[in-house]
Order: C-alpha cells, then sequence, then structure tokens
C-alpha cells in the first residue's frame, strides 16, 4: 500500500499462492501383482497407511494455505501469520507458505524479513514465475527496480508464469527506473490481456504524461475512469492532466469528486477504528 501523492502510481502486483491455490489430489500407482500370486498383504496395508497419511498431510497443508491467504486478504494479518507459521512449521521446504510469509511481513512493515522470506521460497524452486513475479515485485516497492527487471525476465521463461500481473508489474517497474519504451510495451501487452486492468489503465496514463503526452494521458485516464470506481490516485492524475490540458473546467469537476472519494476514506477509516 503506497501512500496517496500526485505522483502515486499503481501498486505492483503480487499472487498469494494461497489464493490461487488449486487443491490437488494425490494420487500413487500400486504396482502390479504377478498372476498367480498373493499380494503381501503388510505391504498393502503399509502402503495404504502411507498414502492416508499423505493425503491426510496434503489436505491439512491446503487448508492452511488456503485459510492463511482468506484472513490476510480480509485484513486479519496476526491471524494471516499464525495460520502460515502453522505451514512453515511442518513444512519448512514448501515455498508457497513462505511467500504468504513474506507478503504478510510486509503488510506488517517489516521488510527485512519480508525479504528473507522472499530469498528463502525462491531458492527451492528458482524458476517458479509466480514466486520470481512475487519476489520482483516486493523488490521494486522497495527501490531495486533493476534486481526486479531481472527476476521478471527469469519469471517469463516459465510457461506456467502470470503472464497478465507479470507483464503489468514489469511495465510499472520499467517505468520507475525510466524505462519508458520497455514499459509502454510492457504496459499495452498486460492490456491485450486485460484491456480494462485499472492498474494498468493507471498506470499508462502515468506513463503518457510522463512523457509529455497529455491528450494521450487523458485517454487513459478516462478508460480508467470506466473501468472501476473513482479513487483517490486517478482523480489527482486526472487533475494533472486537465491542468496541463487548460480545462479548467474539468480540474474542478475532479477536485470535487476528489474531496468527495477523500471524505468517504475517512468515513471507512473511522469505521474501522469503532470496530
Amino acid at each position: 500500500m503506497m501512500v496517496p501523492s500526485l505522483a502515486l502510481e499503481p501498486r505492483l502486483y503480487w499472487l498469494p499462492a494461497a489464493l490461487l491455490l488449486t487443491v490437488l489430489l494425490l494420487s500413487f500407482p500400486f504396482h502390479s501383482v504377478a498372476a498367480g500370486s498373493e499380494p503381501g498383504p503388510r505391504v498393502q496395508s503399509l502402503s495404504e497407511r502411507q498414502l492416508k497419511r499423505q493425503q491426510d498431510r496434503q489436505r491439512e497443508r491446503d487448508r492452511l494455505l488456503v485459510q492463511a491467504g482468506q484472513a490476510f486478504a480480509a485484513g486479519q494479518l496476526e491471524q494471516a501469520e499464525r495460520l502460515a507459521r502453522r505451514l512453515t512449521a511442518q513444512d519448512r521446504t514448501d515455498p508457497d507458505g513462505l511467500t504468504l510469509l513474506a507478503v504478510i511481513h510486509a503488510a506488517q512493515g517489516q521488510q527485512e524479513l519480508a525479504g528473507r522470506m522472499y530469498q528463502q521460497a525462491l531458492s527451492l524452486s528458482p524458476r517458479r514465475g509466480d514466486l520470481l513475479n512475487n519476489y520482483g515485485a516486493w523488490l521494486c516497492g522497495q527501490g531495486g527496480s533493476a534486481e526486479a527487471l531481472v527476476l521478471f525476465d527469469r519469471a517469463l521463461l516459465d510457461p506456467q508464469a502470470p503472464l497478465l500481473d507479470l507483464t503489468a508489474n514489469i511495465g510499472i517497474c520499467a517505468q520507475k527506473s525510466g524505462q519508458w519504451q520497455r514499459a509502454e510495451q510492457a504496459l499495452r501487452q498486460a492490456l491485450g490481456y486485460d484491456p480494462d486492468h485499472p492498474a494498468v489503465l493507471l498506470a499508462m496514463a502515468h506513463l503518457q504524461l510522463e512523457r509529455g503526452d497529455a491528450m494521450a494521458a487523458r485517454a487513459f485516464y478516462q478508460r480508467r475512469l470506466a473501468a472501476a470506481p473513482a479513487d483517490v490516485s486517478v482523480l489527482k492524475l486526472a487533475i494533472q492532466v486537465e491542468e496541463q490540458l487548460g480545462d479548467k473546467a474539468a480540474a474542478e469537476h475532479h477536485k470535487l469528486r476528489l474531496e468527495q472519494a477523500r471524505r468517504a476514506d475517512q468515513g471507512a477509516d473511522a469505521k474501522v477504528d469503532q470496530r
């Protein structure tokens, strides 16, 4: 979560593994028994017990991962951390559990700890595109744009990489580092996956304004307003664009909407504080 400012950029996208989890049933092949021979009941029984234990562990792992992800999405960071720690206590080599812990620590402001968790997760599965994307998004948010872009390039080599979020992150991070051509190429690629992606449209509007094309910036911020409810970041950008274009009426209109959005945010914060 970034502090709102006139130069606010869209947030980088990470993928909480628990929210993307597909629960897989484990399957184990049974060895065939030669014709005329009797199966060894003890071996078969042991195999069944092993299978059940494996399936029970997998179900418990999946349950904790999903519940931790749901708690995080609901803003229940302490509960999410407890569940994620139970998960990693069961298996310290689970990259999904470590990644979720990293995301939680980052949300808690414990950036050094988050970085260590991301590194541990990636060391266990160094070619997984989602892990590379997650760590890269965090690095870019911490000012490590160059290192993040290297990780994003590695993520693109994974056929299972989350291409929408990955290309959006490449565009936003390249923009942060002043690589405008690469930023535009990646953001347009992301819009090819989702033409109405609010964060990507906002990033494109910022990029066009930085390049001095206020008319193009207007087109993209208007698409952003059509794609999702207005928030403080897009309204601030809209004011800046319209002031550059000299449209005082449009700028005043967006200033009024900005004040309304701020009051709504303050009201929501007050409701949270009263709970």
